[in-house]
């Protein structure tokens, strides 16, 4: 797995935590796991088990080397965390530094906004923390970037679902709307809503497939019909070719 770091041949293939759990234990000087995988050590995992671990170490720095990449700087206090992986940098330091260095914007904005969900952060502490880094690589970009992070995004994919839709020229969405009938009893959540206009999309992940799930999904879809609203699913066929639906959209959203 790396230097001085094995594992037994025909075990079930490491995933990316695995790798940065013995390949920092191995390092026979202090690490902080950084970027993606401090974001896997905080509950987000974004990374592949071929990625890179990426730590960050003072002066004097391990080398760089395959599978392991050293970023040489130094932390404050309150950016590191323990986790079950060991060290890692904090979710608001991680989120800017994979606003920073990970490309491209969608995946970065995806990542970081992922953390933001899970740890509640808000705009303005990915902001104070940015400006704690101002003077690094990719500062700039960062700061481009947060003025787009959304908080209430979940996962990657409703970010690149966000960010096409805006992308297009439409109107911005409510992420993780919550929708009511008129007893108030709760009915759903919604990935992306316009509710003046209760227009929906939903990302149709794998899990839908499945037949319980599925009928649940039928369910639900019901109950949102006869309380006036429209919901267009998306999956991965639909990004790859968005044209139609973003047409679609633009429509129900004009009110057509």
């Amino acid at each position: 797995m790396g230097r001085g770091v094995y594992r037994v041949a025909g075990d079930d293939p490491a995933d990316h935590g695995e790798r940065a759990r013995h390949l920092l234990a191995g390092l026979r000087r202090p690490a902080v796991l950084s970027e993606l995988s401090a974001a896997w050590a905080l509950g987000v995992h974004e990374a592949g088990a071929d990625d890179d671990v990426v730590v960050i170490a003072p002066r004097p720095a391990p080398r760089s080397r395959p599978g392991l990449l050293v970023r040489e700087c130094r932390l404050e206090r309150d950016e590191q965390v323990r986790t079950e992986l060991g060290w890692a940098t904090s979710p608001a330091r991680t989120a800017v530094d994979l606003l920073r260095v990970l490309h491209p914007d969608v995946r970065a904005l995806g990542a970081a906004e992922a953390l933001a969900h899970r740890w509640s952060l808000t705009r303005d502490d990915v902001r104070a923390q940015r400006d704690r880094q101002a003077g690094a690589r990719g500062a700039a970009r960062a700061a481009r970037l947060v003025e787009r992070l959304d908080p209430l995004a979940e996962s990657p994919r409703e970010t690149a679902l966000r960010l096409l839709v805006i992308d297009a020229g439409l109107p911005p969405p409510v992420p993780q709307h919550e929708v009511r009938d008129a007893d108030g009893a709760f009915v759903a959540r919604l990935d992306l809503a316009w509710p003046h206009r209760r227009v929906a999309l939903e990302h149709d992940g794998a899990h839908h497939r499945d037949p319980r799930q599925h009928s649940l999904d039928l369910a639900r879809h019901n109950r949102l019909r006869t309380l006036g609203w429209v919901v267009l699913q998306v999956d991965a066929r639909v990004l790859a070719q968005p044209a139609e639906m973003l047409r679609h959209l633009a429509r129900l959203l004009a009110g057509a």
